[in-house]
């Protein structure tokens, strides 16, 4: 019986090294991949993403299985803080509409609503933190992630919350294996500044629970859309590229286009004033028209 054991531990730890090399070899690639289109030790970055491919990708090259995919994913974030260094910082949105919809909202349980990949970290990454905001959080790490978790806006896309930060902190952008317009809420922060006539204010009471799990009751507003206007922000990676915003290349099959948020606000803030968006929004039954007031007055509601 000791025999077996030993044959079975032997084969364990032959599988185990064999992950670590393998997937180090895959993860040094990766770090090839995002300095070649200018990822830099020191740069502030959100990453948005979706990883149903690069867990695909791990599990066919690299054969992880279930039950090493913690250990991957850790060794994947590992490898992005790697890329900007102690000097960095990184952004994983959890946005979440709980706090809209009246179900209220805990910053240290309530999860997010846009990527597997940013609830793991909620949920497995100590060294992160949470933004305050109850609909649009980020988890945060690096230089500025005490900054970002102190700052105290009321209002989602407003002048004193994490939009404005990237904008005029040299923030950054990584598109991971997704299409900007999915994942490039930052448009939605560009239609504030411009003051685009379907969209207002409107404000949110609910209950907020602190991270010492002290609950208030809490107002906070969001930017919203009329909802008779259907809407959507419509920019692609190719019109980042093509603008010379961004920069683009290809790991493993999976697309990984990197932006400037402050070329990007730029160039959004110019279609959407002077060009009636025509390169950034898509609407279904509506057309931007300056020179028409606001489509819902003030007090009335839209999301």
């Amino acid at each position: 019986m000791r025999g077996k054991a030993t044959h079975i531990n032997s084969a364990k730890n032959k599988r185990y090294i064999l992950f670590i090399m393998e997937t180090q070899d895959l993860l040094n690639d990766l770090t090839l991949s995002l300095q070649s289109i200018s990822v830099n030790p020191g740069d502030t970055v959100y990453v948005a993403s979706d990883i149903t491919n690069l867990l695909y990708i791990a599990k066919t090259e690299c054969d992880v299985r279930i039950k090493d995919r913690d250990a991957f994913l850790h060794e994947f974030v590992n490898t992005l803080q790697e890329a900007v260094g102690l000097e960095g910082t990184l952004l994983f949105p959890v946005f979440s509409w709980d706090f809209c919809r009246g179900n209220g909202f805990d910053i240290n349980n309530t999860m997010g609503e846009v990527g597997a990949l940013n609830n793991w970290i909620l949920k497995n990454r100590t060294d992160f933190i949470r933004t305050k905001h109850p609909i649009y959080s980020f988890m945060v790490w690096g230089k500025y992630a005490h900054e970002l978790a102190c700052l105290d806006n009321q209002d989602a896309w407003g002048e004193a919350g994490p939009f404005t930060f990237l904008r005029d902190n040299d923030g950054k952008q990584l598109f991971f294996d997704i299409e900007a317009h999915q994942g490039i809420t930052f448009g939605h922060y560009v239609e504030q500044c411009v003051d685009v006539p379907y969209r207002h204010p409107k404000y949110f009471f609910g209950d907020y629970t602190d991270k010492n799990g002290v609950t208030e009751k809490r107002c906070y507003s969001m930017y919203v859309r009329d909802l008779d206007v259907i809407q959507e922000i419509s920019v692609t990676n190719d019109y980042l590229v093509s603008n010379q915003t961004a920069s683009r290349t290809s790991w493993h099959g999976l697309d990984l286009t990197y932006c400037d948020l402050s070329k990007v606000y730029t160039l959004l803030y110019d279609d959407m004033k002077n060009n009636n968006g025509a390169n950034s929004l898509h609407f279904e039954n509506y057309e931007l028209n300056w020179s028409k007031q606001k489509t819902i007055p003030f007090e009335l509601g839209g999301l």
